[in-house]
């Protein structure tokens, strides 16, 4: 029991003093989105019988706002409006019971109300508050009482073992006292209430106070803030022997991360490297870690070999420390010390390596140093290692409500009863190669950072706490993005945060969803990390590698983030959640194996089965705002109003143009098979062979062009008769069209299946030519190689083999030149070869006639009319194509039955209908 001596208080007659209202503006433009609010604090004031005063704290948007009193305090009460609260004067009440009175604060349209009550001459108890309700972690409650009599409070003995009341602190006049109530921590699944009893020492009087503590309701990831920050160790200043004017090594420590230090932009010395790079500090206690921030934007300049050594005040002479390997990462880095520096004076990077071109540079955008908290719980004395993830055994429930800090206590509560969520919280991560290196060795673009997402998700500000257990020495780091760019493309809405073994806590400088970095050329050998994400949110992802069809429904109906993360054996999806819930309900398994088939298809044409070269790394397919659809770096991005055709299965099946001709500009083999005026064109040879493995009718064939069937007719007119040079076709269909033959014939109709898996592969270990003309060359070569066959009269036909100087805008101008002497030399070379020649008419092998060509089957004759420019054949069969001359001049090539010609057509025009082989039949109207 707790006891007050309150004495008797003398009293005054009371007056009544109004304050007058104002009108009231909310202060809201179009630039201010803020909704209106009104705040006041306190709500309840209790007054002893003494004339006497109180203040009322108002927080409002409102340009203005109003106070009055209600009609009932009426003569001793008034307010004194003020810009921010009001003060409350009451006079000496010497009636015998108590008075009370409202104050109604009012802005714009929200009314807050403060109750007054004022103790008369008999004796009285107030309290704040009748009842409190208390999360499950417990805390300090404060009740205010207000009285003009001894009481005491009695708190049930049932509920002395969850709450205890501290000493109050009294306020003048011995009437008013402030109690801090301890509730302890509840790790019962179960509410659990009390009542204590505010009751008159000498007499009948008294106040219910109800307290209920909620249950626990499953572990949330919350109370970060038991974790105390580490103590950032300010560099006094620094020194670097290569800087660029501008971009000296100040701007490591300024604190702005757009800002950078910039080693000389001359970097053609044979001595540019090493660099020296020094901090000073300071009366500073010690250093345990540092965190490499990279530049935000381009690679020049990132870290690589680095040598680090440390002086301190007591020994200048510097020590080495260790050599550290930041592997050109564009990825925050953090490099905890083996031992702490104890009060430094200096670190020294002696940097060996960096990113760029010739010998590289280096660059940072920030460089910090920390300590370790002494202040923060030991979570060894519980928890089996640092990753917080099972308990010791033999804990006891005993031991774990000792534990300071709600975080750590509700992890172990969890742990001890078999109940933590750790299936997205709690996960082993493998190492993956840098995509960069697959990139380089394959001569493509890259595939995917992301393949470890981590489930898990973060709101903007909030502390999130990550335990990491055992690296080897292998950096690792976290990217939160957030795909939500209204207008824009999210994947680089992002933040980067270096991560170390044991406590790692950081602020999110963004909202978004968490995927762990962890790459390594040894990523075959090099150990799983286990990674506890103990706070955040639980989004989940569905990878059809570990989890089963039925777990479908059950991850993407608890996401709880705008966007969702599929992954596959070669793809990963991220688009939003309630997108995927629409059009993916009920076949997101089997929507994921598509774009695995997708994935594995093309990289199976471009040989990289064939020769051992597998797409470790896989293909990342995400949403955005403002485009249509792209390929750039990392990933291919589709506009939010694409969903309904690339998240439904039925129409990824029936038209993945898209997807495959994103993916097919990452797959696209340079410069050996991309050389300039072909960028939207070979990534289409992907395109073709997707569709049409999956049942579909070929683009090329299918589509109608004005006055052309399709594409191979305008290709044939483009080339045939108009005989523009290949580089010069400006439509990227009419230009795919030879290169789709080639698959055709030799790989369907001659069963030479693996003819562009070895193209790739030769051009991945061949030498790159140096221009576009070399280039188209080079290929008119490998293919006459890889076929063993004389291809020149093929590619003559279709402008490969032209003299041609032009510039050509293909993503940015350049030259493209192929000269007659270039031309000739290279058909030399491949008669020389004495490979077989094309006794076939390969240039009109289409997707409907490839059976022709495969068989071998001679035309068989029809009949024919002819009505203005159209003409209609009739009854013929095995027609790989109809030549249309007038004299010796090719007016028109169809391989339809019905087409149009330019002119009307006469006796002049003859047609003929040719075979396989280039027999031709002469058509009679």
């Amino acid at each position: 029991m707790i006891h007050a001596m309150l004495p008797l208080m003398r009293s005054v007659r009371s007056i009544l003093l109004c304050i007058l209202c104002s009108s009231f503006i909310f202060s809201c433009s179009d630039k201010d989105d803020t909704p209106p609010f009104l705040t006041v604090k306190p709500e309840r004031l209790h007054l002893a019988s003494t004339a006497s005063q109180a203040v009322v704290n108002i927080s409002t948007n409102a340009v203005e706002w109003s106070a009055t009193a209600s009609p009932s305090a009426s003569g001793w009460l008034t307010i004194q409006k003020r810009e921010k609260d009001i003060t409350v004067s009451v006079t000496e009440n010497l009636d015998e019971n108590t008075r009370e009175g409202e104050i109604t604060i009012k802005a714009g349209n929200l009314t807050e109300v403060v109750e007054v009550v004022q103790m008369g001459q008999t004796p009285v108890i107030l309290v704040s508050s009748n009842s409190f309700t208390v999360s499950a972690d417990g805390g300090m409650l404060t009740l205010e009482i207000t009285s003009n009599t001894r009481y005491e409070m009695v708190i049930p003995q049932e509920a002395q073992s969850w709450i205890t009341v501290l000493e109050g602190v009294r306020a003048a006049g011995m009437v008013k006292s402030e109690y801090e109530l301890d509730i302890a921590w509840n790790s019962a699944d179960v509410e659990r209430k009390a009542e204590i009893t505010i009751k008159q020492t000498d007499g009948n009087i008294s106040e219910k106070v109800s307290i209920i503590q909620k249950a626990q309701e499953g572990y949330t990831g919350g109370s970060a803030n038991d974790i105390l920050d580490d103590i950032r160790v300010p560099v006094s200043s620094a020194t670097a022997s290569s800087f660029q004017p501008g971009e000296g090594i100040e701007k490591s420590v300024d604190g702005d991360y757009s800002t950078i230090y910039h080693s000389n932009w001359n970097n053609s010395a044979p001595d540019y490297f090493p660099i020296t790079i020094d901090y000073h500090f300071q009366d500073q206690e010690s250093i345990d870690y540092l965190i490499y921030h990279p530049r935000t934007s381009g690679w020049n300049g990132h870290f690589k070999e680095v040598e680090i050594w440390a002086s301190t005040q007591s020994d200048p002479a510097f020590e080495k420390m260790m050599d550290f390997d930041f592997m050109g990462s564009g990825s925050a880095t953090k490099v905890v010390f083996d031992a702490p520096v104890i009060e430094p004076k200096t670190i020294r990077f002696v940097v060996k390596s960096g990113a760029g071109d010739g010998q590289g540079f280096a660059a940072c955008a920030e460089m910090e140093f920390y300590r370790f908290n002494p202040d923060n719980f030991n979570p060894l004395s519980i928890f089996t290692d640092m990753t917080c993830s099972e308990l010791k055994p033999g804990i006891t429930m005993k031991e774990i409500e000792q534990i300071p800090g709600n975080l750590f206590r509700n992890i172990a509560l969890y742990l001890y009863n078999g109940t933590y969520p750790g299936e997205f919280r709690i996960q082993e991560y493998r190492a993956w190669p840098h995509p960069d290196a697959w990139a380089r060795e394959n001569k493509t673009s890259t595939l995917s950072l992301l393949d470890n997402p981590t489930g898990m998700t973060v709101a903007k500000d909030e502390d999130l706490v990550v335990f990491v257990g055992e690296t080897g020495g292998y950096p690792i780091s976290l990217k939160i993005q957030n795909l939500d760019l209204p207008g824009g493309d999210g994947y680089d809405n992002a933040s980067y945060y270096p991560l170390s073994p044991g406590i790692n806590k950081l602020k999110a400088r963004n909202e978004g969803l968490i995927y762990l970095f962890y790459h390594t050329p040894d990523y075959e050998t090099a150990p799983k990390i286990k990674v506890h994400f103990a706070t955040g949110k639980v989004n989940g992802y569905y990878d059809s590698q570990k989890h089963g069809p039925e777990d479908w429904p059950r991850l993407l109906n608890q996401a709880v983030a705008k966007y969702f993360d599929v992954l596959g054996a070669y793809a990963h999806l991220t688009f939003p959640t309630q997108d995927f819930r629409q059009y993916a309900a009920t076949n997101g398994p089997e929507l994921i194996d598509s774009y695995d088939d997708l994935v594995r298809l093309e990289a199976e044409f471009m040989g990289l089965m064939k020769y051992n070269r597998p797409t470790v790394n896989r293909a990342y397919f995400h949403v955005m705002y403002h485009s249509y659809m792209y390929a750039t770096s990392y990933r291919t991005a589709y506009h939010s109003g694409t969903t309904s055709a690339i998240l439904s299965l039925n129409s990824l099946r029936a038209e993945p143009w898209g997807p495959a001709h994103e993916l097919g500009h990452t797959f696209q083999t340079r410069p050996g098979f991309l050389w300039r005026g072909m960028t939207e064109v070979t990534n289409n040879l992907h395109s073709l062979y997707v569709q049409t493995q999956w049942g579909n009718i070929s683009r090329i064939e299918s589509e109608n062009l004005d006055r052309f069937n399709n594409r191979y007719e305008k290709a044939y007119y483009n080339s045939f008769i108009q005989n523009i040079p290949h580089p010069g076709e400006e439509d990227v269909f009419c230009k795919l069209v030879s290169l789709w033959q080639l698959q055709l014939y030799f790989a369907e109709a001659r069963g030479l299946v693996d003819v562009y898996k070895d193209l790739y592969e030769m051009v991945r270990i061949s030498p790159n030519k140096a221009t576009a003309g070399e280039q188209q060359l080079e290929f008119v070569k490998m293919m006459c190689e890889i076929t063993e066959t004389d291809l020149t009269g093929f590619f003559h036909k279709w402008g490969y083999l032209s003299p041609y100087d032009e510039i050509i805008d293909d993503y940015g101008t350049g030259r493209f030149l192929i000269t007659q002497e270039q031309i000739d030399e290279v058909v030399a070379e491949i008669k020389a070869k004495n490979y077989a020649p094309l006794t076939e008419k390969l240039e009109y092998i289409c997707d409907s006639n490839v059976d022709y060509f495969k068989n071998r089957w001679q035309v068989k004759e029809g009949t024919a009319t002819a009505n203005g420019t159209t003409i209609v054949m009739t009854g013929w069969e095995n027609v790989v194509a109809y030549e249309v001359y007038q004299g010796d001049d090719l007016l028109f090539v169809s391989n339809k039955s019905k087409f149009t010609i330019d002119q009307k057509y006469n006796d002049s025009i003859v047609v003929y209908a040719l075979s396989y082989d280039g027999n031709r039949t002469k058509v009679n109207f």
